[in-house]
């Protein structure tokens, strides 16, 4: 110890635990979350927190963490939704895919969006717990090791035609266009947006339209690098 006197220690301050405990841990909980994020600070706090907390497996790439998810099919992915280069709607759409591949596997996702509408928006998107970015540290910690999702906000989750009427929507298409896309009436296209509507408490499509691009924005509210 003398040696590292008056610099950082190699190692997080919970390294000097009991190394039967630290086994135990590990073995439990190592593989078992991956968090993804881009947030460096985010990063530092979860790698020293206390075990089992520290165990967590950090990437600051999303096709990486993704992998990695498919090959070990961790019981909980913890995603921070804040500083990608792609929509955030993008990212849902690849947790929707994965969640229905494996629909065992506990989603969690780090925003500091907090108004109700965003938090159903996220919510119908996959199964998954909403962790306010906003939090402190200490309080973090507690809602990144929980298992019980709370009282979810909506009835369900979006059914796969309503969702494919939203990413176009995202993307800036038109109802009539969208229509023509899918080779379908536009009263049926019609009848998806009211669902979706009906779903997250909205009465009319502008609050939709203001919702998906809040969402999208998600992506540019925080720059780590």
């Amino acid at each position: 110890m003398m040696d590292f006197q008056g610099h950082s220690l190699p190692l997080p301050h919970n390294a000097l635990v009991d190394r039967g405990d630290l086994l135990n841990h590990t073995a439990r909980y190592c593989d078992y979350r991956i968090l993804v994020t881009r947030d460096h600070y985010l990063a530092i706090g979860v790698r020293h927190s206390p075990v089992p907390l520290c165990l967590c497996r950090i990437y600051d790439d999303f096709d990486e963490a993704l992998n990695v998810v498919r090959q070990t099919l961790p019981l909980c992915l913890i995603v921070d939704l804040e500083g990608w280069s792609q929509p955030t709607l993008t990212l849902l759409d690849r947790l929707r895919d994965l969640q229905q591949r494996h629909p065992q596997m506990d989603i969690a996702l780090i925003t500091p969006e907090t108004d109700r509408e965003s938090l159903r928006f996220l919510q119908a998107s996959c199964r998954c717990r909403i962790i306010d970015k906003r939090l402190a540290l200490v309080q973090a910690r507690h809602a990144f090791q929980l298992h019980d999702p709370p009282q979810p906000l909506v009835s369900r989750l979006f059914k796969s035609k309503e969702w494919s009427v939203l990413m176009l929507i995202s993307n800036g298409h038109s109802l009539c266009s969208i229509a023509r896309l899918q080779l379908r009436p536009y009263h049926r296209i019609i009848y998806r947006v009211g669902c979706v509507l009906s779903l997250l408490r909205l009465n009319h499509r502008q609050q939709l339209l203001r919702l998906l691009q809040r969402i999208n924005a998600l992506r540019d509210s925080h720059h780590s690098e």
